[in-house]
């Protein structure tokens, strides 16, 4: 029997022991830093195949894993599988018998799937592990949704890449937006740096009836916000940006002109340069603005997810897994959105895949209340979590 077909064979034989494993962690959401339960399950999965190192809490509750191949030799390549394990603060409002079984918290927007497949690749690979000329590693990150300071910089910091050193990464990411069974995968930008920002206008407050005593601070607030809107028209038309004031604060009674106000907003872009830009035109508006009217305004811009970017030999490689998976593939949706896998992708190259599960035109979309899938897909996604890994390995490396 053919690889490829050895492969396809063993994810539909564990077609429902992926999909018991992720109904469990929906049925058990857990917030970012806070997956102990998950953790503990994984640590048993992981153990119960006898991968050869296992390693819980790693940046509090991620768990690692590292499976040798039986064909491995000196010079051998190391490529690491990554998977996402937090849920959201949402209460879900789906009546399936594997709902959210925690108030509140809810699993909307796939990890739960993507914790379930990247253990059905670590199933597949071991059937096979003599086969193996290389090593895959199995990195299981908490605290994806907790984009500022969340779980991949922790892991990296932990030593995720690290003995032995990871040369290549690939994730998966379930996707609402791409038809069932199909695999997104593109080289370049696929989806945006997400930063924050927050304006505070310190003004002088006083009573509504006199404002000439006061120095305004939601006058200059307005139009700070009119400002910020303005920048996109120094922007050229193709360069992709999303500028978003988002909350905007002050005062707390009819009468009472507030000492000061807040600007919350989020700034979303593919390039670097449009980035800069922006963070320029943003400063030089609150600059210009507070001048005019003689107060003070600070500017906090973090910086906080970049652009998430596949490396495009990388993406060969998984064109090339689907092709002998016989599994469709596609381009990558693009998308605002921000994910931290990006913070792996600046250490070592890597491509992060989207699987289609989109079934009808009005499916909700991530972190909507009645978020779900038909998740006999996730077979598909471990087979090819483990055909690009194995291809990847097969090929000696990059």
């Amino acid at each position: 029997m053919s690889m490829d077909k050895e492969i396809n064979q063993q994810a539909r034989a564990l077609g429902k022991t992926i999909i018991d494993i992720r109904r469990d962690l929906h049925s058990h959401p857990e917030l970012g830093f806070q997956e102990k339960r998950a953790s503990r399950k994984i640590v048993e999965i992981l153990n119960s195949i006898a991968l050869d190192r296992v390693q819980a809490g790693v940046a509090k509750t991620g768990v690692v894993a590292v499976l040798q191949g039986g064909m491995r030799r000196a010079g051998a390549h190391t490529v690491a599988l990554r998977a996402d394990m937090d849920a959201l603060p949402i209460m879900e409002a789906n009546a399936t018998p594997y709902r959210s079984q925690t108030p509140g918290i809810m699993h909307a927007c796939g990890h739960d799937g993507h914790v379930a497949l990247c253990l059905g690749a670590a199933m597949i690979l071991k059937k096979i592990q003599a086969r193996i000329p290389g090593t895959v590693k199995f990195i299981f990150q908490p605290a994806e949704e907790i984009l500022e300071h969340g779980g991949a910089q922790a892991m990296i910091r932990a030593g995720a890449l690290d003995n032995p050193d990871v040369e290549a990464i690939f994730g998966m990411h379930v996707s609402p937006k791409i038809p069932y069974g199909v695999i997104g995968a593109s080289a370049g930008p696929i989806m945006a740096a997400a930063d924050i920002f927050t304006v505070t206008v310190h003004g002088k407050g006083g009573h509504g009836a006199h404002p000439e005593h006061c120095a305004d601070p939601i006058l200059v607030a307005h139009q700070i916000y009119s400002g910020i809107q303005g920048i996109e028209r120094n922007l050229a038309g193709p360069d992709v940006r999303v500028i978003s004031v988002c909350a905007i604060h002050a005062g707390t009674a009819f009468n009472v002109i507030p000492g000061s106000a807040e600007i919350k907003g989020t700034v979303r872009t593919y390039d670097a340069r449009v980035q800069d830009r922006i963070i320029r035109r943003l400063r030089a508006v609150v600059k210009g603005i507070a001048a005019i009217h003689g107060v003070r305004c600070t500017l906090m811009y973090r910086k906080s997810v970049p652009a998430t970017s596949n490396d495009a030999r990388l993406v060969e490689v998984a064109h090339a897994a689907g092709h002998a998976l016989k599994t469709p593939m596609a381009a990558n949706i693009l998308t605002m959105g921000g994910e931290d896998f990006s913070f792996y992708t600046q250490k070592v190259p890597g491509t992060f895949m989207e699987l289609g599960v989109k079934k009808h035109p009005d499916q909700p979309l991530y972190h909507n209340n009645r978020f779900d899938f038909d998740d006999r897909i996730l077979a598909t996604g471990a087979a090819m979590m483990a055909r690009c890994a194995l291809l990847f390995l097969e090929q000696g490396g990059l």
